[in-house]
């Protein structure tokens, strides 16, 4: 097989990623800011591919993409394995089905998908693959963001990791009350996951958790898991034995 068989592409809110695969191995990943996409579509080298497989929650992008034929978009119809028991299953981000794809793929047991970008989501999929719905919340960003815009005297504050439980500035306070309040957050939904059940893998991903993924109870961190369900859903789709699951 040729290197250039596969190029998978996540199209994100903020930040696309793209990697090519080969049928067993990623290539080295690529990121650009998602709202230059269009403009640096050539930098995705998409026609020297023979499929392209898309994740994406930027409808107003995908139009760049759409008329190609050899550009194929996972959604709720065509996610492999996963079955959706959910009321609304359009409605689904590609961005979660294939993270969660990748995490049941992997362990073969039920798991909840922790994934913060823009947004922080919770994705639970049971023991027999089958995607029971989630939760969604601002990003660590966009609640510093609000506080920026809300407030008169609060500027934007880039969040670090902490070690203090209070802050004795206005930037430090800041900074002490996301990191602790998410982090309290994120490990008090895996508490009451792993409380209901037992078995469960939590299985975490995204930048936004980078920050802080030492101090949360996760079974693991994979900051690759979105492109892995793309590359099991490119073998899925075209019949090939793949590796990475």
């Amino acid at each position: 097989m040729s290197v250039k068989d596969f190029l998978l592409i996540d199209i994100g809110n903020s930040t696309s990623v793209f990697a090519s695969y080969d049928g067993r191995v990623l290539g080295d990943l690529h990121s650009i800011p998602t709202n230059e996409f269009s403009a640096r579509l050539d930098d995705c080298n998409v026609s020297a591919y023979r499929h392209v497989i898309v994740s994406s929650v930027v409808p107003g992008v995908d139009v760049c993409l759409s008329d190609l034929e050899h550009v194929h978009f996972v959604n709720s119809d065509t996610i492999p394995i996963l079955r959706i028991n959910i009321d609304l299953p359009k409605q689904v981000g590609a961005d979660r089905l294939v993270t969660s794809l990748a995490a049941y793929s992997v362990n073969e047991t039920a798991c909840l998908v922790i994934d913060s970008g823009t947004a922080l989501t919770f994705c639970y999929v049971d023991a027999e693959g089958v995607y029971q719905g989630g939760s969604i919340i601002p990003g660590m960003g966009i609640a510093s963001q609000a506080l920026a815009l809300y407030t008169a005297k609060i500027p934007l504050i880039q969040v670090s990791a902490q070690t203090e439980l209070f802050g004795k500035t206005t930037h430090k306070a800041v900074q002490t009350g996301l990191f602790h309040g998410y982090r309290h957050l994120i490990n008090g939904f895996i508490k009451e996951y792993r409380e209901r059940f037992f078995d469960v893998h939590v299985v975490g991903t995204g930048a936004g958790l980078l920050v802080m993924k030492d101090g949360l109870d996760l079974d693991v961190f994979d900051e690759e898991l979105t492109l892995k369900g793309l590359a099991i859903c490119a073998d899925k789709m075209f019949n090939y034995g793949g590796s990475l699951a």
